[in-house]
């Protein structure tokens, strides 16, 4: 056992550091795309530069997700992850990452819409609820089949709730238990690409903050992933992760 917990250590610390020096190199070419493109609209580049800049600017996004979350789930292994709570308001981060994704949801034929009601204050990880809503986001688009996807956000009696819906494959039903266990895909298309860990991801980070996330869906008729959270996180914070 000694043994094997100590392979486990080892190959945890591998991807950790593979998925850092994957990560770091793409941040400032990010960041010099994102010039390049601010550039080629100010200057009225042509529609077919600008066109490309994006195309570019996606797949490096893309890329960064997929890298980040191969960083979280090592950390996660290695019970590393500590949440640090601050007082914001969820609806403004809500409504941020939205408008963020609103171009890769055009690009998959989705009109994306949110309504989140006004000045959602509390004390959450902020981190930690990006990446959820994140993950959530990226499963809706690339399974909601170019249909209209939509975010909620409201205040409950003990807390907030968020939903993400779409209206795509959908997930069947003797699976659904199974979505939010690592490397499942829920029967899903694998040609999709994708780690299978970032609905595991966003259960170990909605579970830390003492909240919890259910799915309800029907094949073909689309999926709604609803998120519950207390409106301060402070008492339920802790140190143990489920393997």
């Amino acid at each position: 056992m000694h043994e094997l917990r100590k392979a486990i250590a080892v190959r945890d610390d591998f991807i950790a550091i593979a998925a850092h020096e994957l990560r770091n190199p793409m941040t400032p070419i990010a960041g010099q795309v994102e010039l390049l493109l601010s550039r080629a609209r100010r200057e009225g580049a042509s529609p077919a530069l600008i066109a490309g800049l994006e195309r570019l600017e996606l797949a490096i996004a893309h890329y960064l997700r997929r890298a980040t979350t191969l960083l979280e789930v090592s950390r996660l292994n290695a019970g590393h992850i500590r949440l640090q709570p601050s007082t914001f308001d969820m609806a403004e981060l809500v409504e941020l990452i939205t408008r963020n994704y609103q171009v890769l949801a055009e690009r998959a034929g989705s009109v994306l819409q949110c309504h989140a009601e006004p000045r959602v204050v509390g004390t959450w990880d902020r981190l930690s609820s990006e990446q959820v809503l994140d993950n959530l986001l990226s499963n809706a688009i690339r399974y909601g089949a170019g249909k209209p996807i939509r975010v909620e956000l409201a205040r409950v009696a003990e807390g907030i709730v968020l939903k993400v819906r779409d209206q795509g494959v959908g997930i069947p039903d003797h699976v659904q238990a199974r979505i939010f266990e690592r490397f499942e895909r829920g029967g899903m298309d694998r040609t999709s690409g994708g780690f299978g860990v970032g609905l595991w991801l966003v259960r170990q980070l909605v579970e830390a903050q003492g909240g919890r996330i259910e799915v309800r869906s029907r094949p073909s008729r689309g999926s709604t992933f609803v998120v519950q959270l207390p409106r301060d996180i402070t008492p339920y914070q802790r140190a143990d992760i489920s393997q």
